[in-house]
């Protein structure tokens, strides 16, 4: 009945329909199918407004009218992401470093004392993530694009936000930090528009503290309604580096990125580590101009670590001499396999806690599977800025590149390791600097 109604309006009043719509203004040229497309979209407009009623009335989310476009109640999948005007919380402790990893451009989570027990504070909610800022003209001219180079020059890098869903505003969340033996309580509140809990993942917990929550009655409990609190408490039996990310409607909030990473440090570590780093695995797939992810696609559009791109990623900088752990988790929806330059590494832990030293492994390049978290470790005894990226290529080249192909700048998941010499005159880049390779020594 609808096509019928477009066509005799088409051919017959196509000025007075239009009229009808607050005097919308419309050329005679304009095409059959730009007219059916005008003229459904009003038709849906104008049913659905007649019969809306307030979000007050019917809305379990309990939404007023300003924060939607036209007052009609919002379901939970049109609602909106980030809603106007809201304000997020954050907590206090945001950004004090009480323990000694390092995540990659995210600040560190403080926790407070009740007792004997060390309190954090999490809140999911939506948040803006800047990618990437890009390349600037400004940044391109200090590159070593000179003389002959120019015609060789990569392509500039543009903007990229994202808005995702995370943890204190950030996506991912913070790194939280503990130390085996410690009983630890995890405050979540939820500011997201849906339910959600947070799954402990390779964590050994009594089954009531793992927030795999849902409605069958095998589950523990309900997940966390909008706006409520919960609190997880247990008692750290294990060290290693974990995951945490929701346990309640994975497949779309773990795409929308409520994930983080969790340090247990050995009570009675074996040897001191100098410099700890970590980072997080994630990938994303962006329709064009648009900053929401396609959490239905798996394709990869944007790769991350820690919710950043090359060239906004920090670097990793070490002093020659110092032992180096990175630790390396992955929830995105492939394998990585992540490579260093320069250097050969022990692999020695995976999600389920430290690799006895008898068993650990050299490699250059480490797979790391989704779901799981692998630690790296070597002493870092060659000066230079190395690079540390996955080697899946098309990870490192984000949104791909125009066809036919050019110069594409390093991005996505890409950053380097900057071994800073003890010798404060020698140039890494000097081909006559002297070069020996390590003694035993200095690799153990």
């Amino acid at each position: 009945m609808l096509t019928n109604l477009a066509n005799f309006c088409y051919t017959e009043t196509l000025s007075t329909i239009f009229q009808l719509w607050e005097g919308t203004p419309i050329k005679k040229t304009t095409t059959r199918r730009d007219f059916f497309r005008a003229l459904t979209g009003a038709t849906i407009a104008t049913v659905a407004t007649a019969g809306a009623i307030t979000a007050a009335e019917k809305s379990p989310l309990n939404v007023n009218e300003s924060n939607t476009s036209s007052g009609m109640d919002l379901t939970q999948d049109q609602f909106p992401r980030i809603e106007a005007g809201r304000e997020y919380s954050i907590p206090s402790l945001m950004g004090k470093q009480m323990g000694t990893v390092n995540t990659l451009s995210q600040p560190p989570l403080g926790y407070e004392m009740d007792g004997d027990v060390k309190v954090f504070k999490l809140i999911a909610q939506p948040v803006r993530v800047p990618i990437t800022k890009g390349t600037t003209e400004a940044e391109r001219a200090n590159l070593r694009i000179k003389g002959p180079y120019k015609k060789f020059s990569s392509r500039p890098t543009y903007p990229k936000d994202m808005i995702a869903w995370g943890y204190n505003g950030i996506c991912p969340g913070p790194t939280l930090e503990a130390i085996e033996g410690d009983r630890v309580r995890i405050i979540l509140k939820n500011e997201t528009p849906e339910p959600t809990s947070i799954h402990w993942h390779g964590f050994e917990l009594p089954y009531a503290q793992d927030g795999a929550a849902g409605y069958h009655r095998f589950n523990a409990h309900l997940p966390v309604l909008p706006g409520d609190t919960r609190e997880y408490e247990f008692t750290l039996y294990q060290s290693g580096t974990l995951l945490y990310h929701t346990g309640f409607n994975v497949m779309k909030q773990d795409g929308l990125g409520l994930s983080g990473l969790f340090v247990i440090h050995p009570k009675n570590p074996t040897h001191k580590i100098d410099k700890d780093f970590a980072i997080l695995l994630q990938t994303w797939n962006f329709s064009p101009g648009n900053p929401n992810p396609d959490i239905t696609n798996m394709d990869v559009s944007f790769a991350t670590f820690n919710g950043k791109t090359a060239p906004d990623i920090e670097m990793m900088n070490v002093n020659q001499g110092e032992r180096v752990r990175i630790r390396i988790g992955n929830l995105s929806l492939s394998p990585h396999p992540i490579h260093l330059h320069g250097y050969t590494f022990n692999i020695v832990g995976t999600t389920g806690g430290p690799i006895k030293e008898s068993a650990q492994w050299p490699e250059a390049t480490v797979n790391v599977p989704p779901g799981t978290t692998r630690d790296i470790e070597f002493i870092a005894w060659n000066p230079g800025t190395w690079r540390f990226h996955c080697h899946v290529l098309h990870h490192i080249m984000n949104a791909m590149t125009d066809m036919p192909m050019g110069i594409a700048p390093d991005e996505g998941m890409f950053t380097h390791l900057n071994v800073i010499p003890k010798e404060p005159n020698y140039d890494p880049k000097d081909p006559n600097s002297p070069w020996q390779p390590p003694t035993t020594e200095e690799t153990e």
